[in-house]
Order: C-alpha cells, then structure tokens, then sequence
C-alpha cells in the first residue's frame, strides 16, 4: 500500500502526547472519568478509552499504559494541553497528582515482519492482542495492530530511550517519516481527537465499542448517560470510515466531506484525522454507518480529486 514500507521500519519521534497520572488514587480517579474499564490495565495489557465532556461527546483519545504505579495516557500532542485542564477538574477530590509529561516520554515506533523479530530476539517481545504490552530495557512496549504488518508503539524515558537509540543504530532499521506513522493510524482505523474535533462526537462515532474502548458494564462515568443511550438504544448512526486517494488532496482535519447526488453534491461528513504520504492522501472520517462503498466523496467543494472508502479492518455493522 505505500511503496516506503519495509520489513523494518523505526519512527524515531512520534507526535503523541504523554499525561501522568500518579498517587494512590490514579486508577479510582478515571475510572470515574473514562469509557474504558481500568481493571483491565495491566503491565501486559494496554487500554484505549474516551474522557467525555458531560454531555458525551469525546474530549480525547487516549490509550493507557501502566508504567509501575503511574499511569500514562497517551493522544494526539495537539490535544494534550487544551485536555489537560479537563482533566484536572475533578482531582482536587481524589489522591492523584497529573502533569503534562511529554517532555519526560519519547514515543517512537516501529513497523514489519522484522521489528517484530528483532523485538523478540533481543527484548523476549512477544505480544498479542490479549498481552499487547510489556516493560523492557528499551521501554514499556505496545503492539498496535497488523493491518500493514506488525506495527508497534514504544515509550520511554530519555535513558530508556538512548538505549534504543543505539540499540537501532546497530539493526538494519529504515528511519521513516511521521507522516508515515499518521498514514498508518488512518489506514488501522485509529480513533483521534484534536481540538478540532473536540465536542464534536460520541465515542461510538470514532469506534472506540468496537476496539473494546468502552465499558458498558462499569459504574459512573462524566458522559455516561449519553454513551449508554446510544448504544442501549441503537441511536448511534455514525461510524469513522477510512478514506484513501492515490494523489494530493488539501484535506485537514475539521474539514467537511460531500458525496455526488446527481449534479450535486450533499454533505456526508467529517474529517477527523488526515496523513499525506508520496502524494497520497490518506484520512478518517464520520460518516453514516450506512454509507455505500461504492461511493466516492470529496473535501467539500474542493476539486483536486476524490477519495475511495473503506471500513477499518475491525469494523462491525
């Protein structure tokens, strides 16, 4: 699908956000904030979920990952500090002290048949989508998906990180762009928000039922209400579909889609995520669930061209 990819591909510099959230409360504290169940963190197990405004619509992203007795949650770098203060709200009630830790954390990547052998054969990585993380020398890491082969994320500390640094000097790894790494969040269906999207969707219009980034099982939670009607109820309409373009397409997020209706053109949806990579664009988008593959949409009355659409490879009708 991109020519760029081989069997080992590194992304030195991933643009992830890192919040810390540490004391003895951490986990009780968003368990009453997020969609996600936190019982299901573990050191092996990482955990997407949804922090929701009062009124159900997504305010961010986030995978969780458990570094000892902290934990981090992980977006969209753009996000991170307008989410933050959202956060925060609620926690003068609760034993948890949270930072923006970004600077502390390096997030990179890695990608191909051979990342994944070499992840085994010098750090005993072998993961699965039950066991998806583990703690190494390198830092804490997390297997994504394999829609273009394995794909993996790694988070370190800046001492963790030097040490893989040099680790993948001496492997026969191929440096790649971040534009790349976006690429491949749009094409696995990853969910995103930004502040371009915030209060814009329910976490069932970005998938997150289907990748097991809600809980209808647990207790309270800010948006609760809504994210259960929706599913209780079988309000939800909308799905994150993958749009792809083998030219240059100027697409952003926030942007709004249409498809042809006769001569016209009607509004279909939008933008929440956009990569463009060896002149192809590549993008998610909300659309009806009910959307026709057949069809084609375009930026809205943008006529450089238009994109196919696809479901995500786990994407449930």
């Amino acid at each position: 699908m991109f020519n760029s990819l081989t069997t080992f591909d590194f992304f030195p510099s991933l643009p992830l956000g890192v919040t810390k959230l540490d004391g003895a409360d951490n986990r009780q504290f968003l368990q009453g904030q997020l969609t996600c169940e936190l019982d299901a963190l573990t050191t092996s197990h990482s955990q997407l979920g949804a922090h929701c405004d009062a009124k159900g619509k997504m305010m961010a992203s986030l995978r969780l990952i458990d570094n000892s007795n902290e934990v981090l949650a992980l977006q969209a770098t753009e996000n991170t500090a307008s989410h933050l203060p959202m956060l925060t709200k609620y926690a003068v009630f609760s034993k948890v002290t949270i930072t923006d830790s970004t600077d502390e954390f390096i997030c990179s990547g890695a990608s191909g048949q051979g990342a994944q052998q070499w992840l085994a054969d010098n750090y005993g990585v072998a993961l699965n989508a039950e066991n998806d993380a583990v703690n190494t020398d390198i830092g804490t890491v997390v297997k994504l998906d394999e829609v273009n082969g394995p794909r993996f994320l790694v988070v370190s500390n800046k001492e963790q990180n030097t040490k893989l640094t040099q680790a993948i000097s001496n492997a026969e790894a191929q440096s790649q762009s971040t534009s790349l790494w976006q690429a491949l969040d749009c094409i696995s269906g990853t969910p995103q928000v930004t502040p371009a999207t915030q209060a814009e969707f329910v976490p069932q219009m970005l998938n997150l039922q289907m990748i097991d980034g809600i809980s209808f099982k647990k207790g309270c939670y800010i948006g609760q209400e809504t994210v259960a009607r929706m599913h209780f109820r079988g309000l939800n309409k909308r799905g994150m579909f993958i749009l792809q373009s083998s030219s240059h397409i100027d697409c952003n997020v926030g942007d709004n889609v249409e498809k042809q209706l006769g001569e016209n053109w009607r509004n279909a949806g939008i933008v929440v995520s956009v990569a463009h990579v060896n002149e192809q664009t590549i993008a998610c988008a909300v659309l009806p669930t009910d959307f026709e593959l057949s069809e084609s949409v375009r930026v809205k009355n943008n006529t450089q061209g238009t994109f196919t659409v696809t479901k995500p490879a786990y994407f449930v009708d």
